[in-house]
């Protein structure tokens, strides 16, 4: 374990720091892209069936 003195001389001191804000950020933001995607996809699926507008007869 690591202390702040500073006449340790032997060992190993690693620091590490999880910051939570940013992992949340991306892993809303990774799924907001991967909704979109599917969305996207399932809607050229559409346009290319021609589907479009039909649905509102």
């Amino acid at each position: 374990m690591c202390k702040n003195k500073p006449d340790q001389t032997h060992g190993t001191c690693v620091h590490v720091e999880v910051n939570v804000t940013k992992i949340v950020k991306y892993v809303c933001i990774t799924g907001i892209a991967i909704v979109g995607i599917i969305f996207g996809c399932s809607a050229w699926a559409e346009v290319q069936k021609g589907n479009i507008g039909s649905s509102a007869e």
